[in-house]
Order: C-alpha cells, then structure tokens, then sequence
C-alpha cells in the first residue's frame, strides 16, 4: 500500500515541477516563445507563453487525477499516467529553457524523452496490484442443440477506459507533435490506432468457431476455427495475470483483456488458451461447448 500511495505523488511530481518553474521564470519569460523549430534547430514558430504553459498545465493535471484514480488498481495505466505527467513536463522544461538561452531546442529534447521514462518509474514503485481471490475456473453445461439445430451467438464489447487512456496520452504527443517535433505524427497515429482497435470490439461464436473483430474499424483481431478448439470454460479475468489490457500474447496464452472480470476461456490445440472478457461468458462458452462436442461426437 505504501508504494502505491508513493506513486500516486510521483505522479504529480512532474505537475508541480512545471507550477514551480513557470513562477520561478514568469518574470524572464518572453510573451511569445518558440514552439517549433527548423531543421537547423531555430525557432521557426511562437506561441503565447501563457496559453502554451496553461495548455500543458491542463493535460498534466488531467492525468494526474487518472493516474490517482487506477494506482492499486493497475500498474500499467498507473506507469501510463506518469507517462504523460512526466512527458508533459519535459516538453515545458525543454520549451522554456529554450525561450530563455538562445531560442534552440538542440539537446533539450531529452528533458521530454526523460519524462516518459517517469512513468516507468511510477510502475516500478507502484509495483503489482493486490490480486483479490478468485474463484476457481468454472466448466459449462453444453447448450442443448438438436442434432440439426443452428445457433450463434454475437456481442460488441466497449472499452471506455482503453479510449480514455488512449486520449489522454495522445494530447501530449499531438501538442509536441505540432508544436516542436512533426517526426512524433507517426507516434499519434500508432497511439491512435491502438484505441480504434479495442475501442469496440465483436465477438462472434457459432458453427466456424471463435471470431475476434475490431468493431471501430472491421479488423480482425483473432480467428479461432471449432477444430482448434478442445475445451472451454468461464473464468474471472485478473488482467495482470494475462500481461494487461488490451491484446496480450504471453508464453503459453493469449487474451483480449477489456477491464477485470468475468471472461471465457479457449483451450486450443497444442496446449494454449484463449480469453476474451465480457459480461456473460457464460452463454457464448456453453454454445461451442455443445457445438464443439457435435463435431467431435
């Protein structure tokens, strides 16, 4: 407990950093400084001080209240959150000390390089979240099919927490991006990507198996065919036992992990397994149970 409380404050270290270095210099800084530079390192772009600095203000804060929220819950968005803090404030360290020297950005960029490396720090102090107990893994009774009978099952899962993380640690990369470096555009667009990828997602049981699809923008995400599948179960999905959310691959497993809670469990050929979190396992798991012992029967 004492190293969760210890990063919710490391979290909003980088806050009070840019507070006291904006009051420190206020008085030196220009009204206009440079926010984007040239290939030769000159300032090419101003801004106002003050907009620049509020701007910054408000996306460091605004994680800092995230970061405070999900630390003990989850050392990823917790490492996230001091991510952006500290990334936030290394492009206020950077930018101002550049105002007030010569006006060249020149090696002053590692002060924001520096800052995402906060938020490893803040993970490390945090450490792993308390895992509550959970109950053991439970079967299914298969639905009961006639011989003939078709059935499918469809759900669209939403992920509020993933698009909200994603938009909080795309502010800072898209300030930065249009106001110093353009060469961080291609960073957004992964960031982006990512929360259009498990933003919304569907989920697809029947007669071809397991289907995994991108709802936002109709990608597939996993695939599983019927004959792959040799078991199936529900199971409460602790997301730091599958590697974090979103879509995780560790040795031996495989998820897709929304938020903590309730999921269905594939077992596969060759030993590996397959989760999905979603409010009722229960149904889709006693679908290809039954539909799987069909095919097998």
């Amino acid at each position: 407990m004492r190293g969760v409380r210890t990063a919710a404050v490391l979290i909003w270290l980088p806050v009070v950093v840019i507070v006291a270095t904006w009051a420190a210099w206020s008085d030196r800084l220009p009204e206009r400084m440079g926010t984007h530079w040239n290939g030769f390192g000159a300032p090419d772009r101003y801004s106002s001080a003050t907009w620049f600095g509020v701007t910054l203000l408000v996306i460091a804060v605004a994680a800092g209240v995230a970061g405070v929220f999900v630390a003990g819950r989850s050392r990823l968005l917790t490492g996230v959150a001091g991510a952006v803090t500290g990334g936030t404030a290394g492009i206020w360290l950077s930018t101002a000390e550049a105002a007030l020297s010569d006006g060249r950005l020149g090696w002053r960029f590692v002060y924001f390089v520096a800052g995402l490396g906060w938020g490893a720090l803040v993970a490390a102090v945090a450490g792993p979240s308390a895992s509550p107990v959970r109950p053991a893994p439970q079967g299914v009774d298969p639905l009961d099919l006639a011989p003939t009978e078709r059935a499918a099952f469809s759900t669209t899962l939403r992920a509020p927490l993933i698009m909200a993380v994603t938009l909080v640690a795309a502010l800072p990369i898209a300030v930065f991006a249009a106001l110093a470096q353009p060469v961080l555009w291609p960073v957004l667009a992964v960031v982006l990507a990512a929360g259009l990828m498990f933003g919304r997602i569907r989920v697809t049981a029947d007669t071809r198996g397991l289907r995994v699809v991108a709802g936002l923008i109709g990608v597939p995400v996993k695939r599983i065919p019927l004959s792959d599948i040799t078991g199936v179960e529900v199971a409460d999905i602790n997301p730091l036992e599958w590697g974090g959310w979103g879509y995780r691959v560790i040795p031996g497993r495989t998820a897709l992990v929304l938020r903590a809670g309730p999921g269905l469990v594939l077992h596969l050929r060759g030993g590996r397994r397959f989760a999905v979190t979603m409010d009722d396992p229960r149904t889709p798991a006693a679908l290809l149970t039954a539909l799987q012992a069909r095919a097998t029967g």
